[in-house]
C-alpha cells in the first residue's frame, strides 16, 4: 500500500516537522545551487521558513496555554505548600517546549510567586528575572517581574537593592501600585531612613487613598511623630 503523502502544511503543525522542512530546504539549496535558479530556491526557503514559523508558534502557544491553565490551578489556595510546589512543577515541566509562547513569561512569573511563597527566595528571584527576560515587549508585565524581584531583595534583607529596583519601576512607568510605596517605605525604614520612609508612605495613601494598607499605615506615621518629639 502506498504511503499517503503528508502536506506541507500538516506537516508544519509540529516542531520536528518544521525543523525536518526547514533543514531539507536548506539542504537542497547547498546541494543543487548550480542546477537550479538561486533566487527561487532562497524564496521557496524563506516561504516555509515563514510558514512554519507561524504554525510552530502556534503549536507553542497552544501547548503552552495548555500548561498555564493546568498549572494556574494549583496556586488557587497560595497557603497550600503542596499544592504550590505541584503547580511549579507543572509549569517547569512545560517550560522547555514553551520558551516562544507568549504566556511563557507569565508561567515563569508565576513560579516565581510560588517559589516566594515557599521562601525559596533564590529560585524565586531566578524565574523573575527569567520571566523579565522574556517580558521585554509587555511593561505590565515586566514591572510585576521586577516588583517580585524587590520583595525577593526584601525578604533578605537587601534594602538597598530593593529600593534600586523600585527606582527602575518608577523610572519607567511612573507606578503608582500600593506595593511600590509599601515596599519604597518599608526599605526606607529598615535602613533608617525616616524622612524617606514617611514620605512614601504619605504617598501611598494619597496616590492609592483606598489602599487595603491604610491601618497600617497610619500606625507608621504617628511612630514617626512620636521618633520626631
Amino acid at each position: 500500500m502506498a504511503k499517503s503523502k503528508i502536506s506541507v502544511r500538516r506537516e508544519l503543525r509540529q516542531p520536528d516537522g518544521f525543523m525536518k522542512t526547514v533543514n531539507a530546504v536548506q539542504v537542497y539549496a547547498k546541494s543543487h545551487s548550480k542546477k537550479v535558479i538561486a533566487g527561487g530556491i532562497v524564496v521557496l526557503a524563506l516561504l516555509i521558513m515563514v510558514l512554519g514559523t507561524r504554525a510552530y508558534l502556534g503549536y507553542q502557544n497552544k501547548q503552552a496555554s495548555m500548561i498555564l491553565a493546568v498549572g494556574l490551578q494549583y496556586f488557587d489556595d497560595m497557603s497550600q505548600p503542596d499544592s504550590l510546589k505541584t503547580g511549579i512543577a507543572k509549569l517547569e515541566t512545560g517550560a522547555g517546549t514553551s520558551r516562544l509562547a507568549a504566556s511563557y513569561p507569565l508561567a515563569c512569573y508565576l513560579r516565581g510567586n510560588g517559589y516566594y511563597v515557599l521562601k525559596q527566595y533564590d529560585k524565586a528571584d531566578q524565574a523573575y528575572q527569567e520571566a523579565l527576560g522574556k517580558a521585554a515587549s509587555d511593561p505590565y508585565v515586566a514591572d510585576l517581574c521586577r516588583l517580585g524581584m524587590a520583595y525577593v531583595d526584601f525578604e533578605k534583607q537587601d534594602y538597598s537593592g530593593c529600593l534600586e529596583i523600585l527606582a527602575k519601576i518608577q523610572a519607567d512607568h511612573t507606578s503608582t501600585s500600593e506595593d511600590v510605596y509599601l515596599l519604597l517605605g518599608m526599605s526606607y525604614e529598615n535602613l533608617k531612613k525616616y524622612e524617606q520612609a514617611k514620605a512614601a508612605y504619605e504617598n501611598l495613601v494619597q496616590f492609592v487613598p483606598d489602599t487595603r494598607y491604610k491601618g497600617w499605615v497610619d500606625e507608621r506615621l504617628e511612630y514617626f511623630k512620636l521618633i520626631a518629639g
